[in-house]
């Protein structure tokens, strides 16, 4: 069991995710500047109208961007470990969470899993941008899941039940079928998009009288 200063917010942080923060709150600017002086990470919980989740992800802050005159910081940080918020102590101006840290289950084989996933990741780079993934993903694969998810415009709600799975192989599956829905989804609006461009439009070997 750990305390760890919390973060409540409605984004999901990801295992090995960057994030960029705007930190204004005289609460949370305290919380950062402890942080960096300690070299400490800070817990983020996805919070919404609907209450804060048991499950977060520690975030360290790799880089202070910039700092104000009036005190409000840019920061970069990145997702570090996930953790069971147990109990939110009071006592300071920002949350403290009680937490234990948890690991996946003992792995199975997700190698044809994962290629899918990535081939899938490729199809939906290119239907919303015509560009490529830009990543470099290899074998073993280690945390695709969250690598994707922590790229890819996922619903906060869908982020965080990747984010609790204790299974990459569950994790793939859940982010597999999402991209699958995605591609045909970008290629279906990237058709329309298409064929609305060229109604009205004569073709290049039209001439008058043809």
């Amino acid at each position: 069991m750990s305390d760890i200063p919390l973060f409540p917010l409605n984004v999901v942080l990801m295992p090995g995710a960057p994030l960029p923060l705007h930190i204004f709150e005289e609460r949370y600017k305290q919380m950062v500047n402890e942080c960096l002086e300690r070299e400490d990470e800070f817990g983020m919980v996805f919070a919404d109208e609907s209450g804060t989740r048991q499950v977060g992800c520690t975030a360290k802050i790799v880089e202070l961007v910039e700092r104000y005159e009036d005190g409000r910081m840019l920061i970069l940080v990145e997702g570090s470990r996930r953790f069971k918020l147990n109990n939110v102590l009071t006592g300071k101006p920002y949350y403290v969470g009680e937490i234990e840290y948890f690991q996946d289950e003992p792995e199975e084989e997700v190698g044809t899993l994962a290629e899918e996933c990535i081939a899938l990741l490729e199809r939906v780079v290119e239907a919303a941008t015509e560009g490529s993934v830009g990543i470099e993903i290899e074998p073993p694969y280690r945390n695709l899941s969250f690598a994707i998810a922590g790229r890819v415009e996922f619903e906060p709600e869908v982020r965080q039940q990747i984010l609790e799975l204790t299974s990459e192989h569950q994790r793939l599956q859940k982010v597999k079928e999402l991209l699958g829905a995605a591609a045909e989804r970008l290629e279906r609006e990237r058709q329309t998009r298409e064929k609305a461009q060229t109604n009205g439009h004569l073709g290049s070997d039209w001439r008058p009288g043809s």
